[in-house]
């Protein structure tokens, strides 16, 4: 063999073993559960190597600021002509490159509306004038999420109807869809410094109000983006032997020996150390959420997931404390970033939440926030059906003398008494998060709040809070839920009114 040949086999094997080992490189470094994960690197263009693809893309100096649950049925934006700290939430707006909100009403012009309420199992229906799509944009919103329990308050129809009127005011929307595909799709916004996008699901929803697919020569069906949960209770064991006692009464099971498992009424439990719920996300809903973000990251300098949860693991049943979020809410919260996202936000428990600056193997410091609390909270709903007083009977004889005569503020006030007279309720922020070359540099967090006593008309109209103790009392209760729920202490301080957190 000449030494032509054997230089020429040498450098062949070389080169063989760097792309074997690119390939496996390549294999190890998986980005979230979304993931196809490449065969051979080496099959790629190499001026676009896919093993980079999904690393982020973040302008320097980007802004976004984000914000909880838009309960909101009328304009409002001309109350920062004589609210100077409602103006100053909408100059926190103005210096942001998009500003998310999750939209949880049905935008409808009821002179002309053909739709109908569906106010499945007694829930309030929300409704707001066609005017407030122009309002929420001269505000500063670019991007509301659509998946949520009040959706389809009004149908299919008032879920087309909002659509129309976010469209024509220009904000950009995600989570609900004429398709399954589209429900589930991510939506854009194209800022003037880096497109942005928003995948939008949420766990808590109405029955059938979820999009789904087709399925053989059986339609899809239009509505929401779901993520299906199975909720498991965790029973301590001096329960597990009273549950079996009951299930051998009714139905003849379990009347030799108590069980470690089971389920009664509709609700599965086990026997565990301490009380709590536990849920377990649909693994084919998973699927395509995962690949909606990965599709987002591909096509977008920012991502923005959403989901919006009511469930709750520990200490879910008392009403006079703030709900903590569930459990399953880590896992998809940091695959999700894993898979694409710089953002995830939860909303629905109406109050707030833990915060957790998650290092992401793959993408470095992101922001999960597990509960965003409300921003908007109208007291003032003139639309609610007929079945809500019908339904409500027995209240409103408990609290009116003449319970023929009550408006539809009257009805809402016993529910307000009974389920959400907390200052908490009325307690928020406004997350400002702002990145640097790839990178989370700070969340700003201001401190608002929703005007808890004041006259139905300014009530749920968030200002900036300038007294320390109050502010003071917000950020004490971010930290409280953080540690809570099992997470990492931040690295917060205080400054000019705001908490600043690093990484």
């Amino acid at each position: 063999m000449s030494i032509g040949t054997k230089y020429t086999l040498l450098f062949a094997s070389l080169v063989a073993l760097a792309v074997t080992s690119l390939a496996v490189t390549a294999q190890e470094t998986i980005f979230g559960p979304g993931d196809p994960v490449p065969k051979d690197v080496s099959l790629f263009d190499p001026k676009r190597p896919v093993d980079t693809e999904l690393h982020s893309n973040v302008p320097d100096g980007f802004a976004v600021a984000a914000v909880g649950d838009l309960i909101i049925s009328r304009p409002l934006s001309q109350y920062a002509n004589r609210l100077p700290n409602f103006k100053a939430v909408l100059d926190i707006f103005s210096r942001s490159d998009a500003t998310y909100g999750n939209l949880e009403t049905t935008i409808f012009d009821p002179r002309s509306f053909t739709g109908s309420p569906y106010s499945f199992d007694g829930d309030w229906t929300v409704s707001a004038l066609p005017e407030v799509a122009h309002d929420l944009k001269a505000m500063g919103f670019t991007l509301v999420s659509r998946a949520n329990n009040h959706a389809q308050d009004w149908g299919l129809e008032g879920m087309r109807e909002t659509s129309k009127w976010l469209d024509a005011a220009g904000i950009h929307h995600a989570g609900v869809g004429e398709t399954h595909g589209l429900a589930r799709a991510p939506q854009y916004y194209e800022s003037s410094r880096g497109r942005v996008a928003l995948v939008s699901l949420a766990s808590t929803f109405r029955p059938t109000s979820e999009s789904l697919p087709a399925a053989g020569a059986s339609p899809g069906r239009p509505g929401l983006s779901g993520l299906h949960l199975t909720e498991v209770v965790n029973v301590p064991e001096s329960a597990i032997e009273p549950l079996g006692r009951v299930q051998c009464a009714l139905f003849g099971d379990f009347c030799d020996a108590a069980p470690a498992e089971g389920e009664l009424f509709g609700t599965q439990y086990q026997q565990a150390e301490v009380y709590s719920h536990e849920h377990v996300m649909d693994p084919d809903d998973l699927a395509e959420i995962y690949r909606s973000i990965r599709s987002a990251q591909q096509n977008a300098d920012f991502v923005i997931v959403s989901i919006h949860a009511h469930e709750c693991s520990q200490d879910c049943d008392d009403e006079a404390a703030p709900y903590g979020p569930a459990n399953f809410l880590k896992q998809l919260a940091r695959d999700a970033i894993d898979s694409g996202a710089d953002m995830f936000v939860t909303t629905g428990n109406h109050n707030l939440g833990p915060i957790e600056i998650y290092k992401s193997p793959a993408r470095g410091y992101r922001p999960i926030f597990y509960g965003l609390g409300n921003f908007f909270w109208s007291d003032v709903q003139e639309l609610l059906p007929h079945d809500l007083f019908q339904g409500n009977k027995d209240t409103l004889a408990k609290y009116w003398e003449h319970p023929e005569r009550v408006t539809e503020a009257d009805l809402s006030a016993p529910l307000n008494a009974e389920s959400y007279a907390n200052t908490f309720t009325f307690q928020s922020v406004i997350a400002d998060v702002r990145f640097e070359k790839n990178q989370l540099a700070q969340v700003l967090l201001y401190p608002i709040e929703l005007g808890y006593g004041r006259p139905l008309t300014e009530s749920g109209l968030p200002q900036l809070v300038s007294d320390k103790p109050a502010a003071d009392d917000i950020f004490r209760q971010i930290t409280e839920q953080t540690e809570r729920f099992g997470l990492p202490e931040l690295n917060m301080r205080i400054a000019k009114g705001a908490a600043v957190i690093a990484p």
